[in-house]
Formats: structure tokens, C-alpha cells, sequence
């Protein structure tokens, strides 16, 4: 059986993966060369996170979005457009804010985290594949004794499922991150998740794909964007790209915030709203110095990780539709952030800067398995945690075209037609 994988971000690479376990003959499609950025890939946080498996959607949202409106801030902002396909999407998350609906997104959303984090831990036992993985945990800071125990009490929702969590002091953090000691007084404390990961996303899909080129059948076309998906019979039957015509038996749509677009080709509309981030990456001043746990100072929304010899810097949300454009003042506050708190750790005047797109679903879940194409899988959506979920998701959809049963409940990611 051929497949055809559109999208060789970290989702598509991991979705091949798992289709070749299988025995199945897979093609990769990837617009972005191979030494491309591959979109939300190349840029996110670096943190492997079921800690950060909170739907989007809550009660509190829609102040934060006022907010955001009235004075626009590092970490969320809203921008008003009169597309009406914003308007469709934000009116649907809004539907989703209710509290009994946060509660089963989110748990949803924590469920396929910790099974896609398995995976991944699976997944690196079975290739020895390098990406700069650091088991140290995640610390989620707080500047105030009041914030720290806000956040502690946030977290309760994901300890009652499962997550292992530990509230530390002044202290204790920075204990667990020697390399914030010049800012002792910053932080009153933090919320540490010990089980969670970071790792470079990027790095991972080339070695994973290079893996999946010497010891499967499996290939990679890099620089193919996608121009028409052809259709016959209510199958697809092509696909056609800037490096040809593509042909298979079934075709997985894993093209991230493209995703919503390219499926408009086949009368499907899919709930994705692109949210602009921006990151950072600078070079570490030492080379020696040892990664650290992930840091998420949860008061300016900025999350930071060391892999290998950098110092990646990531924040923002931006509601902005397809635009990627940037000015240098959009990166400031990160930029001021990381200088204030690891002044001595990176050369900030040697950073790259970095924009770029995720896919996010009113629900926060992204959208998995069948859609109304008999011949066509969806593996979409993932919003923020695309690095966390994308093993699972690959998983899934591998088991899905494999005709076997997933090994967790599809009900809260199927599409709605």
C-alpha cells in the first residue's frame, strides 16, 4: 500500500514514521528544502510538555482577549480583521470557554500528551536518533507568592490525572537551575514538572527522516509545495507540486497551518486558526554549560530551553490570520526577558529571529483519523504542542490506515462534519 504524507514538519515525519513500522510504502511531500525552516517546527519552544496541556478555551478567555485588545502585550494579542472566517473560528472557541468544556478539552488534550510523550521515549529506543534531548523537567515560574499559588492551584487539574508535580520555593528553583542564581530575587517560586523534556523539533525530523530513508521504505521530497489535489470519483487520485505529479492509495494531510487551506480544495472546511509566534535562538557564550530544566515564566509568557550549543527563546500569540511578517520590536521582550534573567549565557548580538504559523482548533485538539474522503486521513490541529503530540498523533493515524483500533478514545478528535 503507497501513502502520501503531505507535510514533513515534525507531525508528517513522525506520521511516516510509523506508517513504515508498518510496512507501508511512504512518501513524504515538504515544501521548505531540506535545510528549510519547516514552519512551526524549526522555531517552538523546545519544551516536550504534557504540563502545557491546557485548552486554550476557558472561562477566563475572553477577558484575555479584551484585555489584549485595549493594550496589547507580549503573549496574547488579538487582532481585529474582517475575515469572516476569523470571526467563524473565534465564535466557535467561544463556544468552548465553558467550564465543563475545559475540563473535558483539556483532559482530553493531557491523555494524548503523556501517550504521544510514551511514543517519543519508544521511538527513540528503537532509532537512537540525536536531538539534543534533556530529561531535567520543566520549571514554570512565578514572580509573586500570589501568582506562585495561582499557579500551583492551576496545575492541580493535571496532578489529579496523573502528572507528577512539585511546588518549589525560591530556593528549590534555583537549585534546579543553577544558571538563575545572578536573579535570585526574580521569581517567588515554581510549579516543576520532573517527567517533562526538551529537545530540538527540527533537529529531530531531519534525523528521524534520514532514518526512516536508510532503514524503511520510505522517501522524502523536499521543495515540493503543493499546488493541486486532484480529485476522481470522491477519492483523491493526485497530487500535484512544484516537483511533479504524486500518486498513492491513501493521503494523510499533515501540513500544519496550511492544513485549513489545502483543504478547501476538497470542499472541507477544518476549524484551524493560524496563531503567529516568535522565537529566538542564540549561541551559548560557553559551550560547556549543561542544559538545563525548561524554564516558563508563566507572568510574561516567555519559555526558554537549552539543546546543544544554544539557547532557544519562544513567545507570543498572535491572532493575526497568514501574515508572518515582523518588526524587531516583536521580539523585545523576549529578548529583554532572557537578558535579565541568563545575562551571562548566550551572545544575544549573534540571535536569529524566527516567525512563524501553528495550527490551532477552537477546542485545542487537533483533528485525527478519517475525514469525509474515504481515501484521506487528517492529522491536524495540534495548536501549541505540536513537538508534544506529534509521536501520538503519528501513531494514531498510522493505526488508523492500518485498519487497527488506537490505543486511546478518538471521540474528542474526530472531525465534525
Amino acid at each position: 500500500m503507497n501513502i502520501l504524507v503531505i507535510g514533513g514538519g515534525v507531525v508528517g515525519v513522525a506520521t511516516a514514521y510509523y506508517l513504515s513500522q508498518k510496512g507501508l510504502n511512504v512518501t513524504v511531500l515538504e515544501a521548505q528544502e531540506r535545510d528549510g525552516d519547516f514552519g512551526a517546527t524549526a522555531g517552538n519552544a523546545g519544551l516536550l510538555s504534557p504540563s502545557d496541556a491546557f485548552a486554550w478555551a476557558s472561562p477566563s478567555a475572553l477577558k484575555v482577549a479584551i484585555k489584549s485588545l485595549l493594550k496589547p502585550q507580549l503573549g496574547i494579542q488579538y487582532k481585529l480583521h474582517m475575515d469572516p472566517t476569523l470571526w467563524r473560528w473565534t465564535a466557535s472557541f467561544l463556544s468552548q470557554c465553558r467550564s465543563s468544556q475545559w475540563v473535558e478539552n483539556s483532559g482530553s488534550k493531557f491523555q494524548l500528551a503523556q501517550y504521544s510523550i510514551d511514543m517519543l521515549a519508544k521511538l527513540q529506543l528503537e532509532t537512537q536518533i540525536n536531538f539534543d534531548a534533556s530529561h531535567q523537567g520543566i520549571a514554570y515560574a512565578s514572580r509573586s507568592p500570589s501568582g506562585l499559588e495561582k499557579l500551583s492551584r492551576h496545575f492541580n487539574f493535571l496532578e489529579d490525572r496523573g502528572l507528577k508535580l512539585e511546588l518549589l520555593d525560591r530556593g528549590a528553583l534555583h537549585e534546579k537551575l543553577p544558571l538563575l542564581q545572578a536573579n535570585s530575587q526574580t521569581y517567588a517560586g515554581a510549579v516543576f514538572s520532573p517527567n517533562c523534556k526538551t529537545g530540538d523539533s527540527a533537529k529531530f525530523s531531519l534525523e528521524l527522516a534520514h532514518w526512516c530513508i536508510k532503514n524503511t521504505e520510505c522517501q522524502f521530497i523536499w521543495g515540493a509545495s503543493v499546488e493541486k489535489i486532484c480529485q476522481k470519483d470522491n477519492k483523491i487520485s493526485s497530487v500535484l507540486t512544484s516537483k511533479g505529479e504524486f500518486k498513492a492509495d491513501a493521503y494523510v494531510l499533515a501540513a500544519g497551518a496550511q492544513s485549513g487551506i489545502l483543504s478547501t480544495q476538497l470542499n472541507i472546511k477544518l476549524p484551524i486558526c493560524p496563531i503567529k509566534g516568535f522565537s529566538i535562538t542564540a549561541p551559548l557564550i560557553n559551550t560547556k554549560i549543561k542544559p538545563m530544566s525548561g524554564f516558563d515564566d508563566t507572568d510574561r509568557l516567555v519559555a526558554l530551553s537549552i539543546f546543544g550549543d544554544r539557547l532557544r527563546m519562544s513567545s507570543s500569540a498572535v491572532f493575526d490570520g497568514f501574515d508572518t511578517n515582523y518588526k524587531q520590536e516583536n521580539f523585545q521582550g523576549i529578548l529583554d526577558l532572557a537578558k535579565e534573567i541568563l545575562p551571562n549565557v548566550a551572545d544575544y548580538s549573534a540571535a536569529k529571529y524566527w516567525t512563524g504559523l501553528r495550527p490551532m482548533t477552537p477546542s485545542s485538539l487537533p483533528i485525527l483519523g478519517p475525514s469525509p474522503i474515504p481515501n484521506l486521513y487528517l492529522n491536524v490541529g495540534h495548536g501549541n504542542l505540536g513537538w508534544t503530540l506529534a509521536c501520538g498523533t503519528g501513531k494514531i493515524v498510522a493505526d488508523i490506515i492500518a485498519k487497527k483500533k488506537p490505543q486511546i478514545n478518538m471521540s474528542p478528535f474526530l472531525l465534525n462534519t
